[in-house]
């Protein structure tokens, strides 16, 4: 009892250690946060169109294919570096910041949308509605915004977890291109099945009702082999990209920071000798 409360306590500091995170924000190049949150954010507004659905298993589409398959990759390769760079927890903490900077977007868009206006033409706030799904039939983009919420913050957690979980199994050369590939393929294949199945099933079946089990199940398997094909185009030029951070001593204060608060090691990242 006395091991559990000391991690909910170790947890709660670390989650509200506001030298961390500020720290943690500057470390990580600004371009890549900046990339992040843009892909995080319209990755979740596109989540609202379903481009493609095909492969009839009886009366349900076995397979679907939303929008927002087409920048998710990109989301979770940027965690991936940030993890092998900065560490699981930063990676964690990168994945919280990216969920709250997409509901204050949608909370902001969805009072903008409630405003009515003619201008500059009549039936402009209308257009302006419909092209973000604040009207119509379909999943309205609260609800898209509970459920990736959920489904983004979960499965951001379970590839930070499993890629630090595969970096421990290479102990003789964590820091090589091998143990890198390892770790982005198999956190981003497990992590983006998990996104994909969370946010169909509350999307599109809790709140919507268009799909049930079967279709939920094929779009996450779906959307993981793909999401993986584009991590595998892409992985070599992150790898080189965390060397070159690697080589240029980036996030070195943060770093030296973590390791006093640490108990031991994060193996998931870099170790600057």
């Amino acid at each position: 009892m006395k091991k559990l409360l000391a991690f909910f306590r170790d947890t709660f500091e670390w989650l509200f250690d506001r030298h961390d995170w500020k720290m943690l924000l500057r470390s990580i190049p600004a371009v890549v946060v900046a990339l992040f949150v843009v892909s995080t954010v319209t990755m979740n507004l596109a989540a609202n169109k379903i481009v493609w659905s095909g492969l009839k298993i009886g009366q349900n589409y076995f397979i679907s294919i939303t929008g927002g398959l087409f920048l998710s990759w990109a989301v979770f390769l940027i965690m991936d570096m940030v993890t092998k760079t900065f560490g699981g927890k930063a990676a964690i903490k990168l994945n919280l910041f990216g969920a709250a900077v997409n509901a204050i977007a949608i909370v902001f868009l969805g009072i903008i949308a409630s405003i009515p206006s003619d201008f500059p033409f009549p039936g402009a706030s209308s257009s302006f509605d419909t092209l973000l799904g604040f009207t119509g039939n379909g999943v309205q983009p609260w609800q898209i915004l509970i459920s990736s919420t959920i489904a983004y913050v979960i499965s951001g957690c379970v590839n930070a977890v499993v890629n630090v979980f595969i970096g421990r199994l290479f102990k003789k050369n964590s820091d090589g291109k091998v143990a890198f590939i390892a770790r982005s393929y198999i956190s981003t294949m497990i992590g983006q099945f998990v996104d994909n199945f969370i946010f169909t099933a509350l999307a599109f079946s809790f709140f919507a009702h268009f799909y049930g089990l079967v279709t939920i199940t094929g779009m996450a398997i779906i959307g993981a082999i793909i999401e993986l094909f584009s991590e595998i185009l892409f992985s070599p030029i992150a790898y080189k990209k965390c060397r070159k951070w690697q080589k240029e001593g980036v996030g070195r204060d943060y770093f030296d920071y973590c390791k006093k608060m640490e108990l031991s090691d994060d193996p998931a990242r870099f170790e600057y000798r």
